[in-house]
């Protein structure tokens, strides 16, 4: 699992503030060698604090990985709610997934991965995300909980016209 072609490689020393996945989806995800990897077809973003960025906008990368160090892939929790509505009522189901389920989805096509906001805290980070499919329920919101881990964001070149 390496990703020497890629041009930049950069860890995730500010949290954030220079690279972020925020709006970003996944269509793949690898387990392997303690490294959960994270492929993006769609790049992910660049603020201006990033010495490759010369724009005062952030802007979108190319197609780009993103790993995270993770010794155990059963440390990984994965909650996910499902909006139910019949007539005037409406009910939010809770489903416990293990990262082995996520994976397995996004990997056969049947759903994508949308990272929308991340919290940390000691000891942990907290991914607020989306599942969208094609079929019902075409989008679902997600908890995925990371153990405290640093990411490392692989990508080639930035596109200037995907401003954000």
């Amino acid at each position: 699992m390496t990703c020497k072609n890629f041009k930049h490689i950069n860890p995730d020393e500010y949290h954030g503030k220079k690279l972020t996945l925020h709006d970003c989806t996944a269509d793949k995800i690898l387990f392997e060698n303690n490294t959960l990897r994270f492929y993006l077809p769609d790049g992910f973003l660049v603020t201006p604090h990033h010495e490759e960025n010369s724009s005062e906008k952030t802007v979108r990368t190319d197609v780009s990985v993103v790993d995270f160090s993770i010794k155990d892939i059963d440390d990984i929790m994965v909650y996910v709610f499902t909006r139910h509505r019949f007539l005037w009522f409406r009910k939010t189901s809770v489903a416990i997934w293990n990262m082995e389920q996520l994976i397995s989805l996004v990997n056969s096509g049947k759903c994508t991965l949308e990272f929308i906001t991340q919290y940390r805290t000691y000891g942990e980070q907290m991914w607020h995300c989306a599942i969208r499919s094609n079929k019902k329920p075409y989008y679902r919101e997600c908890q995925l909980y990371l153990p405290e881990t640093e990411a490392t964001f692989f990508w080639n070149d930035l596109r200037p016209e995907r401003e954000w």
